[in-house]
This record gives C-alpha cells, structure tokens and sequence, in this order.
C-alpha cells in the first residue's frame, strides 16, 4: 500500500541520528522473515496440494483405463466359442480358420482402440505357472504363436484371470514389453474355465497420459506461485514501510529526540500504532520537561502545578489553609517482628502502593512517606476550596481499603504471622486538621523538596496517636468538622477536649 506525500515521518525538528533499519541485515529483518516464512509456508502447502492433485488425477487416469480393460476383456471373452478353443490340442502349432477368424476379431478391436497394444487367449497346464498361448495378436513384430509356452510367474494376477476378470495394478514388464493388462475368464457350456482372454495397453500410453497431468500440474503450480509471489511482495511492502518509519521514529526518541511523530494516515493496525507511538512522545516530552524542571520535587502533582504557573523554583513558600492528613498503622512494631525484611518492604509498598492511589483519586498531594506513615495535604499546592471534605471522605476510602488488603493478606496466609502474637488484623490510625501552613519548598539550592511547615501538621500528628487512647481509628479536629457537609459531620462522634503536645490550647476531637 503506497503512502501519500503527506504520509511521511514528520518531526518538528530535525533528525539527527543515523538510521536504526542499517543495523539489521537483510535476511534478519522482520519482513523478509515474514514474507520467507508465509511464502514457504504457501509454496510447500501448494506443492503438496499439486503433488496430490497429481497423484489423484494420474489414479484417476489409470482407473478408467483398467475399467475399459476389463470391459473390453469382458465382452470378448463372451464373444468367443469356449467350447471350440477345448477341442484343440493345448500344444498344438496347427494355425486353423478358427484361430485365424479370432485373430481377425482381436484386429479389428485394435483399430477401433488405439490404446492396445494386443489381444491374446492363454490356456492353462497342469502347472499353474505355464501357459500356452492359444490366439496372439499384437501391433508389434513379436506375437505369440499357437502352442507357444508363457511363464506367468511374475504375473499373479494373470491367474487369477482363469477365475474371475482381473486387471493389474501397476505396469509389469515380461518378454513381450512394459505393458498394463486385463484378463478374463473363458468358460465352456457347462462352466469351465479352459482359457483366458487378455488384453495389454502398452506403459509408453501410461506415461504419456502422467506426462500430461504433470504438464498440467506445473502449469497450475507455476501460475500460483507467481500469484503468491506477488502477493507476498505487496504484503512484504505494506509491512516493510510503515515498519521502517516507526523504526526511524522510536530510533529517533531513543537518542533523545522527543520531538517526532509519525502522523500516519492509515486505517490499519500499523496507522493506531501510529496514533499511540505520538500519544506517547507527547507523554514523554511532558515527563522529560517534568524532569528537567522539577525532579526535585517529590510529588509530580506539585511539579505539574508549578510548571502551568511557571514559577520559579526557589526555596521559601506561602501561607495558605489546607487540611493535614497523617496515618499510622496500629501495631507497626509488633507485625515487623513477625515479617522478615522481604516481606515487611513487600507489605509495606502494597500498603502504601493502594493508599497513595486513594489520596491521589481524592486530589491529595502526599508529601511523604515516613515508614508506615503518611503525610498527606489537601488544598495545596492547588488550591481546593472542599479540602477538608476531601480529606475526610480520603481517610474513609483509606480505612475500607485496609479492610480489603486484611482479607487479601488474611487468603494469601501472610495474616497468619501477626495473628499468631494475638494482632487480629491490622488496623490504621488516621489524624485530620485544618489549618494555616506554609506551604513551599525546603532545603537547599541544589537539593530540595515540596513540604508543608506549621502547627496544623502537628496537631494532625497528634490527633493520630490520641487514637490509642480512645480506641478509635480516625479523629478530626472541630475545624475539620466544622467544614464538612451535613452527612459527614453526622457521622461524627465529639471525644471531648484534648490536650495535645506541645500545644497550650486544648483540642476539640471528633470520632469518624
């Protein structure tokens, strides 16, 4: 299939790199093989397709021709006087008007069918083997005489012609030449059989009937493989191009270039790899600048809100009110002793894996992992004016979710490890706190990341241990839960006032 001029690899800068196909050979690139491989595969199931249409068709030949020998056989035999044939002697030489009127017939028959070569009636002996011929004609110079003898040791089925009609199925040759016989029986008035009457087509017939189907089979098999070569070359070139400038194309972002597409037409499926080849160079050059300009940052949703505000990347930040979410797991120690450190890493990134997922899906932005702890922002660095909502719905979506790992861990037999030292399933303590922070990026110039710095922080962490004193899961300050619609903060069950750490003001906790 022929490309348009528009058609063509389209890079919004120039290539700069040597083409990839070169480094392949000829023979081992994938549409040589392809097209190797299908036209073998057709020219060999073509070659026994022809080979088999030979073969039937040659039987097929040779079938109606033992058909009308035994025909022909057949209706002498019952033209012929049996009884007259029994008087004579079986070694006689005599050439009478009898046998010279059977012979006559016998001639007469040829001329109508060209196809024997000659007619003859055999009489047995006392030995099955040795006959002798009664009646000989032939179109050749050699012809049996009357009382000849004939060895019918190399013809079986000769025999079998003295009691019923019989052909041969292959060609046999004897002293008369290579020929393909029939024979039937002679049988007097009351039932003998005293001779047989046998009729020979000669093999140069045979072979000139084979040479034709063979002429006939390669003209079919020449004519296929023409018509497969073509069709094979066409397919060959529909794969080899769009095949090729893919190859240029995913060469040309190996080496960096980032700018390329393929913009293919096609409706095929080499033009939807096509589409997904520039979906995914549009991908990877948003990453790339991603990585360039932000690899600092932990989060790539800080990263991504930085880079559509372009700002500057500098240390320092702003105050904004966001809701803190800080989560632990209940009896972290007490699991880890259980778990080697294999499995404690392979638990804990499962664990972490689902949570961030669900903090992500609430447009949370996870500022860090600290252990089997994390802390998460809602509300920066995009502003989000439900923040508290979101974070409070997230801690729920959290708490189900850790549910479902209990039972996955619980069918996978890892469960068996802490219940053995009396931890039934492994629960989460979650703090929530609205409040003022700042919100920016910490360290240095050459290394920093994205961090949230205040009092707000520390009372989410807070409000995540007090859950061991009250035998909760998850706590909410009065801010967060005075920011929650109406079926959330029913939902809410007020703990009382508490003092937390390091903080003069005591804090209003709510049960979720």
């Amino acid at each position: 299939m022929r490309e348009s001029q528009s058609d063509v690899l389209v890079a919004e800068a120039p290539l700069a790199f040597s083409d990839p196909i070169r480094e392949i050979r000829s023979f081992h690139r994938f549409h040589f093989r392809l097209t190797l491989l299908y036209g073998s595969v057709v020219i060999l199931t073509l070659a026994v397709l022809v080979y088999l249409f030979y073969n039937l068709w040659s039987k097929s030949e040779i079938d109606s021709l033992q058909q009308r020998l035994l025909t022909l056989s057949t209706s002498l035999a019952a033209t012929i006087d049996a009884d007259r044939i029994a008087t004579f002697d079986l070694k006689s030489t005599a050439l009478t008007p009898f046998h010279q009127g059977i012979h006559a017939q016998f001639e007469a028959m040829a001329e109508r069918d060209k196809d024997i070569d000659s007619i003859y009636i055999l009489r047995p002996s006392d030995v099955p083997t040795e006959l002798y011929f009664f009646v000989d004609y032939a179109k050749g110079e050699l012809q049996g005489e009357p009382g000849q003898f004939y060895s019918a040791e190399d013809t079986p089925i000769m025999l079998k012609g003295f009691s019923r009609p019989s052909v041969e199925d292959m060609p046999y040759r004897d002293e008369f030449g290579y020929t393909l016989s029939a024979y039937a029986p002679l049988r007097t008035s009351d039932g003998k059989a005293i001779a047989l009457v046998g009729v020979d087509v000669k093999a140069e017939r045979l072979n000139m009937v084979e040479n034709r189907v063979l002429m006939a089979s390669s003209i079919i098999f020449v004519v296929s493989f023409l018509v497969i070569a073509l069709v094979s070359w066409v397919v060959s070139r529909s794969i080899r191009e769009p095949l090729g400038r893919l190859i240029q194309g995913t060469g040309a972002v190996a080496q960096g270039n980032l700018d390329v597409r393929m913009h293919m037409r096609r409706e095929d499926e080499f033009g939807l790899l096509g589409k997904y080849f520039d979906k995914m160079a549009d991908e990877l050059k948003e990453r790339q600048t991603l990585r360039d300009l932000f690899g600092r940052y932990l989060s790539e949703d800080v990263a991504r809100s930085v880079l559509s505000q372009e700002q500057k990347i500098d240390l320092g930040g702003e105050e904004v009110v966001v809701t803190v979410l800080f989560c632990d797991l209940k009896d972290y120690t007490t699991i880890s002793e259980r778990l080697s450190p294999l499995q404690m890493v392979s638990m804990l990134n499962e664990y972490l894996g689902v949570m961030n997922s669900i903090i992500d899906q609430h447009k949370g932005c996870v500022i860090e992992f600290l252990g089997d702890g994390i802390l998460a922002v809602f509300g920066a660095p995009q502003a989000t004016p439900d923040h508290a909502e979101k974070a409070t719905r997230c801690a729920l979506a959290m708490r189900d979710a850790l549910e479902a790992l209990n039972k996955q861990w619980q069918s996978d037999g890892l469960a068996q490890r802490w219940q053995a030292l009396g931890v039934d399933h492994i629960e989460c303590r979650i703090g929530l706190h609205t409040g003022a922070v700042v919100a920016g990026n910490l360290g240095s110039k050459t290394r920093m990341k994205y961090a949230v710095i205040g009092d707000t922080v520390n009372v989410a962490a807070r409000l995540e241990h007090l859950n061991k004193e009250f035998g909760t899961t998850i706590l909410v300050s009065d801010d967060v839960k005075a920011r929650l619609p109406n079926d959330l903060a029913g939902q809410t069950t007020q703990m009382g006032l508490s003092q937390v750490k390091g903080r003069s003001q005591p804090v209003i906790c709510h049960s979720l």
